[in-house]
């Protein structure tokens, strides 16, 4: 089994970023928290050793200097748990060019530039790169399609860095869970459905999924799965967690795709 020592977490100041840094010091690890906001202490299982440091992952010059921070406690770290994100909704057609860039900007780009700055840290140790995906990588949720879009990249970026990072030692995982009942729901940002014919299809979609979400998975549980899932010695690059949602996962790789969009269109189209 992988022993992790020192984790690097981002967003680890709610939702499943906070469950996993609360996952960690209950292990007694080190936890380095990247987030915007800076939590008491009190927040936090009190255990292990946790150094919080204000950071705005999409800001380039934010990130060297966190990192900078934690080149001065340690040389080395054995996880970076890649889990900041956030989601929007709305149509295609009604979504702003700006707000496009900015999903990706958040849940993408800004993760690429950490993983580029934590290379150095993990190869000491060959550690693990785990990003957090969604079940919503495979499963394109309509009116949250850039969210979707955003997620499947990740998949897809984990499964490259697992052939370009092999002379390091490091392997790349994207674990995607479904529904959590996080503050991510509250924190969505949703675009109005202008468009004729689509207001009353996406207002009902997008209230489905909320309420999916909020009678979701607690995030403890994802992130005691997702410890786990880091601590194989022989990881897989893809995950699905969840006995439900690693059936759709199944039934989405077997099933024409035809057939499965529909069923996607019937519950949430």
């Amino acid at each position: 089994m992988f022993h992790i020592r020192k984790a690097v977490v981002t967003g680890g100041s709610s939702g499943i970023g906070k469950a996993l840094v609360d996952t960690l010091l209950r292990e007694g690890c080190e936890v380095f928290s990247l987030s915007r906001t800076i939590r008491s202490r009190d927040f936090f299982v009190q255990m292990g050793e946790l150094h919080q440091i204000a950071c705005d992952i999409t800001d380039g010059r934010a990130v060297e200097n966190a990192f900078s921070q934690i080149a001065e406690q340690t040389d080395f770290f054995d996880v970076l748990f890649s889990n900041a994100g956030y989601g929007i909704s709305g149509s295609v057609v009604d979504t702003p060019k700006e707000q496009i860039a900015r999903q990706f900007d958040v849940n993408v780009f800004a993760a690429v530039e950490v993983i580029q700055q934590s290379i150095p840290f993990l190869a000491r140790g060959k550690g693990r790169i785990v990003l957090t995906s969604s079940v919503a990588a495979v499963v394109s949720l309509p009116y949250q399609s850039f969210y979707s879009a955003t997620k499947a990249s990740l998949n897809m970026l984990a499964l490259a860095l697992n052939t370009e990072l092999k002379p390091y030692g490091i392997r790349a995982v994207a674990i995607m869970p479904g529904d959590a009942a996080t503050s991510f729901t509250e924190n969505r940002e949703k675009i109005a459905c202008e468009a004729p014919l689509l207001t009353d299809r996406c207002q009902r979609s997008v209230a489905r999924m909320e309420h999916d979400e909020r009678t979701g998975a607690s995030p403890a549980l994802i992130a005691e799965r997702f410890v786990r899932i880091a601590k194989k010695n022989a990881p897989k690059p893809l995950y699905g967690i969840g006995l439900f949602y690693r059936l759709v996962l199944l039934l989405f790789k077997i099933l024409p795709i035809r057939f499965a969009n529909w069923v996607v269109g019937r519950m949430y189209g």
